[in-house]
């Protein structure tokens, strides 16, 4: 320790002895060292033109859906007598799902069988002792209002058979109960009262594209799904309906749903959420660069040894990461990733 400050005070002392030589010799220094040792100039950022696959995609989100599902609903308030499912259930289709007190119904269906029956034998009554030959004016009126009376009586009797059939709710389809509005017999419904069958084997993935990019989805194309409860499920899928009338978006746009079938699985349910990439344009074993590199639409910089030389270049298919060159670079050519990256100093002035 010792020798160290030693060495220190000496040389302060020489610093001080001989200041104009000091001063010199820090100079000289400060110099080499920036001839040695240049300031680094901005890097620029480099790839090479190499054959792959450039796939155009457009990207949306969705969810689960199903293409066939039905809401089941009574015609008539009433009485739930009987409930047959809850929410979860398997149902075949023709099983019944509930149905209302019938009392009321009965008594109603009864009544409307006596009215029929008291027109009817009015009616029998009056042509078993006239004819339309010999009946006066008044006694056509009183034939027309008998016949209406019996015609609108069994009417009546068959509006009230259909009113006992329809307070029985069957399902329609094969699937699984997805809502129920009522949990228990013994409440009272109404016409809204609901119940929801889906069939699970008509799920698809439901997107909103929007109107900017519906021009480029056709029916057929692939799709690449990946569902939030589902992440590791890289799903291939394809268009196969897209809607023929827009919808207005949440944020006031317009956008079509584009749906695609998914495989069964059991595990999929409506609702579930997800984000796919449609596959619109696809260019297999060509010659590619990065779209970044691309300038004044069809431009790059080309390094030649330690500078860039503009070129330009034929483009085919463009993605948001990579563009396909037909024309005007050659397998390694190495290109500027970023254009505003390189130095006017290290640009080839063209004549």
């Amino acid at each position: 320790m010792k020798i160290i400050k030693d060495l220190f005070a000496r040389i302060k002392a020489l610093v001080l002895s001989h200041k104009k030589l000091s001063l010199l010799f820090l100079a000289i220094l400060i110099a080499a060292g920036y001839f040695l040792f240049p300031k680094g100039g901005p890097t620029v950022l480099t790839q090479a033109a190499k054959t792959e696959d450039v796939i155009r995609t457009v990207s949306v989100t969705g969810n689960v859906d199903s293409d066939n599902t039905v809401n089941l609903t009574f015609q008539t308030a009433g009485t739930l007598d009987y409930l047959g499912i809850k929410v979860g259930d398997t149902v075949k289709k023709g099983q019944l799902i509930a149905s209302l007190n019938k009392d009321d119904l009965w008594a109603a269906f009864r009544q409307a069988q006596q009215d029929f029956t008291a027109a009817k034998a009015a009616s029998e009554q009056y042509y078993s002792g006239h004819t339309n030959a010999t009946e006066s004016y008044d006694e056509k009126v009183q034939r027309t209002a008998l016949d209406a009376a019996q015609n609108k009586a069994y009417d009546n009797m068959v509006i009230a058979q259909k009113a006992i059939a329809n307070s029985n709710l069957y399902s329609t389809i094969d699937g699984i109960v997805t809502k129920a509005d009522a949990q228990s017999a013994g409440v009272n419904i109404t016409v809204t009262t609901t119940f929801t069958i889906t069939d699970p084997t008509s799920l698809n993935f439901k997107m909103e594209v929007d109107e900017a990019d519906i021009g480029q989805v056709k029916i057929g194309q692939n799709v690449n799904v990946s569902l939030d409860s589902f992440p590791n499920d890289n799903l291939k899928l394809i268009v196969d309906k897209i809607d023929f009338v827009s919808h207005l978006t949440s944020s006031g746009g317009n956008a079509f749903y584009v749906k695609a079938n998914l495989p069964e699985n059991s595990a999929y349910r409506v609702g579930m959420n997800g984000n796919a990439d449609i596959i619109v344009g696809e260019a297999k074993n060509v010659l590619a660069i990065p779209s970044s590199s691309i300038f004044d639409d069809n431009y790059v910089y080309v390094k030649q040894r330690d500078k860039f030389e503009k070129k330009k270049i034929r483009l085919g298919l463009q993605s948001d990461t990579e563009a396909e060159v037909k024309s005007g670079l050659l397998n390694g050519d190495i290109v500027a990733v970023d254009p505003s990256s390189v130095p006017s100093n290290l640009i080839i002035k063209t004549k």
